[in-house]
């Protein structure tokens, strides 16, 4: 169930190319995994050069009640609505997504939700995402009940799912330098007003050697 909701099969033929071009870029740019935020950039940029409305958007809040404050970045693509009507689609594209969900000494069934996730990009809308989000956070609280843990408060849905769907700050080009705050739908999360610092990068292709 987990995976059919991140990474569903059917005749979404869109989501289908896009995840074979953000994988094709994230091979070509290898040479970034270990900079996590100019990949985002390399991919992003290699995404609207072939024609995707493609972002890097920065998710960041304050402390709310029971929410602790916390950031997060990843990629979206704007598409158009099915058929010509209704609200435009919005694909979350995060290139480690499993690694937002991993915790110390799981349990047997905590393990087989993680092994059922998709290693590596996943490319996913925000409905899907966030029936996700919410079950696996269901899982690791009864993981760490069994070891007689509490569920600390950056492990709740809540949280997890404010990272990818709460207020953010897009950007389109590898320059980050300042954008409107566009809030995130149907969240009830505030968005701090922050500044950010801007940051002007080269991103060259590997070249492949035989």
């Amino acid at each position: 169930m987990l995976r059919d909701l991140i990474d569903p099969d059917g005749g979404d033929l869109f989501r289908i190319r896009l995840v074979e071009k953000v994988e094709e870029a994230v091979d070509v740019f290898s040479a970034l995994r270990s900079n996590r935020s100019a990949l985002r950039r390399a991919v992003m940029g290699v995404l609207r050069e072939a024609g995707y409305n493609a972002g890097v958007c920065k998710t960041r809040w304050a402390s709310s009640g029971n929410l602790t404050a916390g950031n997060h970045e990843f990629i979206d693509v704007i598409a158009g609505p099915v058929g010509g009507g209704g609200d435009p689609r919005r694909y979350v594209v995060d290139l480690d997504f499993a690694g937002e969900f991993e915790i110390a000494r799981p349990t047997a069934e905590y393990g087989r939700v993680m092994e059922a996730m998709p290693r590596g990009v996943v490319v996913v809308e925000a409905e899907g995402l966030r029936r996700a989000v919410r079950a696996v956070a269901e899982a690791a609280r009864r993981s760490m009940k069994a070891r007689g843990l509490s569920l600390p408060p950056w492990r709740k849905a809540r949280y997890t799912i404010a990272k990818w769907l709460g207020p953010y700050r897009r950007f389109t080009s590898s320059a980050v330098s300042s954008s409107a705050v566009v809030s995130g739908g149907g969240s009830s999360v505030g968005c701090r007003a922050v500044g950010f610092n801007a940051v002007a990068s080269v991103l060259r292709p590997v070249t492949r050697t035989r």
